[in-house]
């Protein structure tokens, strides 16, 4: 397989099971007939479905262990550039329609380590979910976006942040109607403040 061909199937593996056409482009930065070029030689190989006709095209992975085992083989490093070329697609191409991004973009982000797009995305996705009544899902992303605060430099915002987050998670949790785990979080923010 063609070097371009292998490239882009790393990349699509960082994007997850399918991808689309347009968000392939923006991180391969490649011409489109040499991006279609590859992505035939990933089709004939079976490796890859198409779905949708061109430019409107969305590709998948044949087999989901196909994808894993191909994202695996990924060098960290070039696991967190991809991530981070990956987020700031979705944040361009679909800037018009941003919050329906906004836990994929948190995630894209704390996997390319890059904390603070990550703290951003993860409590606005996180926002999103409790104003939408899904508590236990906000609970979920606002407990992991306060972990990946914790990689910022120690200074007055990020303890803001993180008594923020507390008390977020102390509203999510009377939601859910855990009114001792809401005590203790709140608890929490008070030490923390």
């Amino acid at each position: 397989m063609p070097e371009g061909a292998k490239e882009l199937l790393q990349s699509g593996s960082a994007v997850e099971r399918e991808f689309t056409y347009d968000l392939i482009k923006w991180v391969e930065e490649l011409p489109d007939q040499k991006l279609l070029s590859h992505l035939s030689i990933l089709k004939d190989s079976e490796l890859l479905y198409e779905r949708g006709t061109y430019p409107e095209t969305t590709y998948i992975f044949k087999h989901a262990l196909t994808r894993d085992v191909v994202y695996e083989s990924i060098l960290t490093r070039k696991k967190k550039n991809l991530h981070e070329k990956i987020g700031n697609a979705i944040e361009t191409l679909y800037a018009d329609r941003i919050e329906e991004q906004y836990e994929l973009l948190a995630y894209h982000y704390s996997l390319s380590e890059h904390w603070e797009k990550a703290v951003h995305f993860g409590r606005l996705a996180a926002e999103k979910a409790h104003k939408l009544s899904q508590f236990q899902q906000a609970v979920t992303i606002y407990e992991r976006t306060a972990e990946w605060l914790l990689n910022l430099p120690e200074n007055k915002t990020r303890h803001e942040s993180l008594v923020d987050i507390q008390l977020e998670l102390c509203w999510s949790n009377i939601g859910l109607g855990q009114l001792e785990k809401a005590e203790q979080v709140g608890l929490q923010a008070e030490t923390t403040a």
